[in-house]
């Protein structure tokens, strides 16, 4: 037999047929398998750092936390300093607070400031479905830090990894892997490697405790919702550079805007420049300012157009809040009233306390309740029939009522002891402070109704012209119904404990 006839041989060919096969199929496997090493080798990807241009002058309205990160600042620039005095660097820093309050701004400002390399990493980016490399990620962001001291490590949302691991369920032993690992660095390195670790959180309470204690984020800064004087400060700095109008009034913007925060703020300035660009205007104006804060605080307006008894419908219950929230002590008069139809899924109320009060009395909580309440009023007074555009003041008001009665005690049965309203069942079908959370909304309806039918030529002004214009200010609503000067008399009355301040509300005792 030839060697011809031995290759093409049926049993030769099944022979050679598998060991090619074999042998193709072992590269691919091995391809693939070092493609999957490749991808997920936590050392091939390094953490890139940045060298922040910013400073601390380009923060604006978070004072007390640049005064505490200056001596921070001081030691990364001038180390030997504090070494001398036996003064350590804290290993790591928790800021924390609402969303969009300046947290990583205030970081790269730090590191600005110190001229140091920044690593800025997102917690959840450590946390993987295969076991150990969140804990590789962790070891090489921080070896990476060493090499290059002085340096900052800011690792926002820190609940993501630091969670309270009592919160974790027994399978997720790549998240406890992880946080052991962050909490190993964090102990190694106790204020003498060079490296600050910063953390930023939303929700501090979910932090584990012991990423808090002493030696690891042993400092905890609070980065809040900027105040009046604040939110000025934080316009004014956005607005450094913009060609603005003379005119534009950034105090009054500020006035106007209750519990925005810092990047909100931002926005508006933003969308101003924006109006102004869209409508080829050299410079900003008050105008375009008042369109933004509009459009940031209430959404965009609706292209729908109502008829003429839509529209004065509208502007009664417009015109009832606005009147009884100028005429109540201790209520914020709107910074502007619309009978635009706008579309807010937060359901932001313009209709609140007076700013900066953290305490508040049974009559200041009626003067709110009656002017949520004033909408329906004054369409009953009015028209004698209500409409559903009184469905989130009814809501709200009666969220309020609840509060006052099974939380605050200020009523009947719960006068002298407040219970949590979670505990109530909903299944049960019936609270048990249902009758006096009801007593309260109709002692505030009445109340609102007094008032109002006792200021009907002020309620009728305020929706006429309220019609014509569509949107009216604070100081237009004074201007249109001669309040200026009653509410000033009446603040100072309130401020000095005077009896005058109740009479709106007695009114409404009946």
């Amino acid at each position: 037999m030839n060697l011809f006839e031995l290759i093409f041989r049926p049993e030769f060919l099944i022979a050679a047929t598998l060991i090619i096969g074999g042998t193709v199929t072992a590269m691919v496997l091995t391809k693939r398998q070092g493609k999957t090493s490749t991808r997920f080798q936590p050392g091939r990807a390094k953490n890139t750092a940045d060298m922040p241009s910013l400073s601390f002058a380009d923060v604006a309205g978070l004072d007390e936390a640049i005064a505490d990160l200056r001596e921070i600042r001081d030691h990364l620039a001038n180390p030997g300093r504090y070494e001398d005095l036996g003064a350590r660097l804290p290993s790591g820093i928790l800021l924390y607070g609402p969303p969009g309050c300046g947290k990583t701004l205030l970081a790269r400002a730090l590191a600005g400031e110190g001229g140091v390399p920044f690593y800025f990493v997102s917690a959840s980016s450590f946390v993987e479905k295969f076991v150990g490399l969140g804990a590789a990620r962790v070891r090489q962001l921080f070896a990476e830090a060493k090499e290059n001291t002085p340096s900052i490590v800011f690792i926002d949302e820190l609940d993501a990894i630091g969670r309270k691991r009592s919160d974790n369920t027994s399978g997720e032993r790549e998240f406890d892997n992880t946080l052991n690992e962050l909490l190993v660095e964090l102990d190694g390195f106790m204020g003498s490697s060079g490296v600050l670790i910063l953390g930023a959180t939303n929700r501090p309470e979910l932090i584990d405790p012991a990423l808090l204690r002493p030696g690891r984020f042993d400092r905890r800064i609070l980065i809040d919702r900027p105040d009046v004087t604040r939110r000025q400060q934080i316009l004014e700095l956005h607005a450094r550079g913009r060609p603005m109008s003379r005119d534009v009034d950034w105090g009054l913007v500020a006035r106007d805007t209750p519990g925005l925060t810092a990047a909100e703020l931002a926005n508006i300035v933003n969308e101003a420049a924006l109006l102004a660009a869209r409508t080829d205007m050299n410079v900003v104006s008050v105008m375009n300012v008042r369109q933004a804060v509009d459009r940031i605080l209430s959404g965009t307006r609706s292209s729908r157009v109502m008829d003429e008894a839509e529209k004065q419908l509208i502007a009664i219950h417009e015109a009832g809040h606005a009147l009884l929230s100028l005429m109540l002590i201790g209520v914020k008069p709107p910074a502007r009233v619309s009978i635009v139809s706008r579309a807010d899924p937060f359901g932001k109320s313009p209709w609140s306390v007076e700013e900066g009060k953290d305490t508040l009395t049974k009559r200041e909580l009626m003067a709110q309740l009656m002017v949520l309440l004033g909408g329906r009023a004054a369409e009953l007074n009015t028209f004698g029939d209500p409409s559903t555009r009184a469905e989130d003041d009814l809501k709200e008001a009666a969220r309020l009522a609840r509060r006052m009665v099974e939380s605050w005690g200020m009523t009947g049965r719960f006068e002298l002891a407040g219970h949590d309203a979670e505990r109530i069942s909903i299944s049960s079908g019936v609270g048990a402070g249902d009758d006096e959370v009801r007593g309260l909304l109709q002692q505030a309806q009445r109340g609102a109704r007094s008032v109002l039918a006792d200021n009907v030529a002020r309620l009728d002004a305020i929706a006429e012209i309220l019609k014509e214009r569509e949107t009216l200010t604070d100081l237009d609503l004074i201007e249109i119904t001669g309040l200026a000067s009653w509410r000033r008399s009446h603040t100072d009355d309130a401020d000095q404990g005077s009896s005058a301040t109740k009479a709106p509300l007695q009114a409404g005792a009946g």
